[in-house]
């Protein structure tokens, strides 16, 4: 053998010993210093924990049917090492899972990732379409979906549920630990496709389903309440609106209706979530002229005046620092007595019932009856409006004496209902609430109505409530509720801005609350109209809408009529 051959013999002997070094180090250390982090690596992969979600429990109306529910639905997810062609998979997965294939495709190339979800609460449908691809990698998993089979039907009293499965506003939220259940988790050893082997090692905890919920919504009254809005907002060429119908001997809502709404089912399409927000309770207004009857109340309680005490009816009030504030219109009545300020909607007439009260007695007679704070009720996002006090920056005797008539005061559409029902009742504020029954397997809990605190007597409120009667049979030839004795007062509001109150078309908020029948009453009816362009006058542009509300509600709870059908003239103002 010659020297040279020798020589390439030795290097090829040394480079294979090197090899054979490196492939045994590499052995050695996969198998010995990285053994046991790479076989926990594979275990954790084969023996993936998942999160079982709990079914949701339903929501139904008061009369059972059903607002909220699951229905069967698949999480699609990929095992990343196992997908052959990501470019390919997204393409053929991105029309049906409505994500884009860069998205998809980026998902499935990321670096160091074994496991990740591309979509959630697929339909059956198209988790059937996707089965059919057969793509490799490619896993379905069930999950639950909610539904709301009515779409956009009490949608700010509802909510949603989120991807994460978690309530998401309106009662979905506030009950999400009772209606949500609790998730479970099951660890199995999976195959290459991710499926669980069945025949192999697994633990097991299942999920606890959540409770059904019964709501106090009566679906005929909410679907009454919102195509009157919807028909009333078309007709005043309105921004929105609020409609709120409940129950006076309970503080049970039985609708809440809000425009604009959204459908829960594509909460995810909404363009502006601000739309989730429910304005009945988050969102505070000046009352204007149906805040009259709060002061009506506390004048009649203290024993200041009566229904026939009569005052000067001057078209408006000067205050020592020469600040002058009129009646709407600049109307001037004459003498009237405090019957006939309702009537007229006499903005001088209710600043003589609040001068006669003094400040201590007004304010503690509005936060009596709940303004300021909120209400309590089972929703979430509950604001409790403004009431400056005196002392406080905001407050002076000019907002002393505006605030008598609703101006310089914010409320929301729920605390006014709440505090008017509160004379419908005979003097009892009752706590709101929506929620009437939680049923969770065997066991049913019944939530009780809940008093508040009486905030008049019963005779002050009954002889309101005869004032407020002859109020509204002043309106009937504008809007009524024939064979019925209602007790009303409507709201013009105008809007406060930057610069103070705004001025023009759609410049307002109209608006009529009441109650009744008077003799028995059952009812407390709101009708709010934002920014109606037609008319910017309460009684046009909320009151037949009003009336229309009551006479179908009547006719839906079988309250036969209490008086034979008249037509009366109107005397009232359009305040």
């Amino acid at each position: 053998m010659s020297g040279l051959s020798a020589r390439r013999l030795r290097l090829l002997f040394a480079a294979f010993l090197l090899f054979s070094g490196a492939v045994g180090y590499r052995v050695v250390s996969f198998a010995v210093l990285q053994g046991p982090v790479l076989a926990q690596r594979a275990e954790a992969f084969r023996y993936r924990a998942d999160v079982v979600p709990a079914h949701r429990g339903e929501i139904l109306d008061a009369r059972g049917r059903v607002l909220a529910t699951d229905v069967p639905a698949d999480r699609v997810s990929a095992i990343v090492r196992e997908v052959e062609d990501p470019h390919r998979t997204a393409q053929l997965l991105a029309p049906l899972i409505g994500r884009s294939v860069e998205e998809i495709e980026a998902a499935l190339t990321q670096p160091g990732r074994e496991w990740v979800v591309l979509q959630r609460q697929l339909d059956p449908d198209v988790s059937a379409q996707i089965r059919a691809l057969d793509l490799p990698g490619i896993v379905l998993d069930p999950e639950p979906k909610r539904a709301y089979p009515m779409g956009d039907f009490a949608s700010q009293v509802l909510g949603f549920v989120n991807w994460e499965y978690r309530g998401a506003y309106g009662v979905e939220a506030q009950y999400d630990n009772v209606v949500g259940g609790t998730p479970g988790q099951l660890v199995g050893e999976r195959d290459l496709a991710g499926n669980v082997i069945a025949l192999a090692p697994s633990s097991w905890n299942p999920p606890k389903d959540g409770a059904t919920l019964v709501l106090t919504i009566d679906s005929a009254v909410q679907y009454l309440a919102e195509s009157v809005l919807d028909r009333t907002i078309a007709e005043q060429q309105a921004a929105g609106g609020t409609i709120i119908v409940m129950d006076v001997r309970t503080g049970a809502i039985l609708a809440m209706a809000n425009r604009p709404s959204f459908d829960p089912n594509r909460f995810t399409e909404v363009p502006d979530p601000a739309v989730f927000a429910n304005p009945a309770i988050n969102s505070a207004y000046e009352p204007g002229s149906t805040f009259k009857v709060i002061t009506m109340a506390l004048g009649l309680e203290a024993g200041v005046v009566t229904p026939q005490t009569t005052v000067d009816g001057g078209a408006y009030r000067e205050l020592p620092d020469g600040t002058r504030i009129y009646n709407a219109l600049h109307q001037e009545f004459g003498p009237e007595t405090m019957t006939e300020v309702l009537i007229h909607s006499s903005n001088v007439g209710a600043m003589e019932v609040v001068d006669r009260l003094g400040p201590d007695r007004f304010y503690e007679g509005v936060q009596r009856f709940g303004f300021g704070q909120p209400t309590g009720v089972d929703l979430p996002g509950e604001v409790g409006g403004i009431v400056n006090l005196p002392g406080s920056p905001g407050w002076s005797l000019t907002t002393f004496y505006t605030n008598a008539f609703g101006q310089g005061i914010a409320v929301t559409p729920l605390q006014l209902v709440t505090a008017v029902s509160a004379i419908a009742n005979g003097g009892v504020l009752m706590r709101p609430y929506v929620v009437e029954e939680i049923r969770d397997g065997e066991r049913v809990e019944v939530i009780e109505p809940t008093p508040v605190r009486r905030v008049i007597g019963e005779e002050t409120a009954r002889t309101l409530s005869e004032m407020l009667a002859e109020t509204m049979e002043s309106y009937a030839t504008r809007f009524s509720v024939p064979g019925y004795r209602i007790a009303a007062k409507t709201g013009t509001a105008e809007i406060p801005g930057p610069n103070g109150y705004e001025h023009g078309e759609g410049a307002t908020i109209a608006s009529v609350i009441g109650y009744g029948p008077v003799e028995h009453p059952r009812f407390c009816v709101l009708v709010k109209i934002d920014r109606p362009k037609a008319s910017p006058w309460g009684e046009r542009a909320a009151g037949p809408a009003f009336a229309e509300v009551f006479r179908q509600l009547l006719l839906l709870y079988d309250i036969p009529p209490s008086e034979p059908v008249t037509t009366t003239a109107a005397r009232g103002s359009e305040p």
